[in-house]
């Protein structure tokens, strides 16, 4: 898969494509990333990317001669369909809200264009112009699409084939297809066997895999149920505008 990512803060992105399934993906060749400063495909001085919004209010809005030219350079030109297992995501709060059955969709494609928006909002012609898929990681504010361009990286790069390793991993983590189950995932324990008065589960000690099975399964927490956060923790937010 080719990720291609628009954006005016193209250096947020270094540090996170060197580590974890990301950099794995990376390495395997299962993933390609390309990452376009929007600032340099501006004709002026000073590089301007945004202005003021017609008809007055306020802040400023991502103006679409950088954009345009952006997409010229990657091979789309406006008003045209993209190519089979092509697609352009637009991160913006009034799109869908991502989960993980748009993850898996989105993990079948040969190649994503994502751009990540700024300011409050795009100028209404790039929205127009181009057949994006409108996407958003949930109800909060953010500053800018780069977070949410970097969930659906993370999201998308552990389900390519191989990535994770283990594909048992990927069919029972949470959200995943578990037969019998329904909830998020069931609690875990690992060594030691007792920590600070706290003991691991006689049952996940019991070499019983029918038995321990069963008790997961009974485990598992429903989605009305409090629950700690993790990695990769299912948080929902609003951006602005991406």
């Amino acid at each position: 898969m080719r990720i291609d990512i628009l954006t005016i803060f193209p250096r947020i992105f270094d540090d996170f494509l060197c580590h974890g399934m990301v950099r794995r993906a990376r390495k395997m060749n299962r993933l390609e990333v390309h990452v376009m400063d929007l600032r340099g495909t501006t004709e002026d001085r000073h590089r301007t990317v945004d202005d003021r919004p017609y008809g007055g209010g306020p802040g400023m809005l991502l103006k679409p001669e950088p954009v345009f030219r952006a997409l010229d350079l990657l091979g789309f030109e406006a008003g045209d369909k993209p190519e089979e297992g092509t697609q352009l995501v637009l991160l913006c709060p009034q799109g869908q809200r991502l989960d993980q059955e748009c993850l898996e969709g989105f993990a079948t494609r040969e190649r994503l264009v994502m751009l990540c928006g700024r300011y409050e909002g795009y100028d209404e012609r790039i929205i127009e112009a181009y057949p994006w898929r409108r996407l958003s990681i949930g109800d909060y504010v953010l500053s800018g699409g780069e977070v949410p361009a970097m969930v659906l990286i993370e999201g998308v790069s552990r389900l390519l084939p191989g990535v994770l390793g283990d594909e048992e991993s990927v069919r029972r983590e949470s959200f995943g297809e578990w037969p019998g189950r329904d909830g998020f995932d069931h609690p875990h324990w690992t060594r030691p066997v007792e920590y600070r008065g706290r003991e691991v589960p006689e049952v996940l000690r019991s070499g019983d895999h029918g038995k321990i099975e069963k008790w997961r399964r009974k485990g598992s927490r429903s989605a009305s149920e409090p629950r700690g956060g993790s990695p990769g923790g299912e948080h929902r937010e609003l951006e602005r505008p991406g």
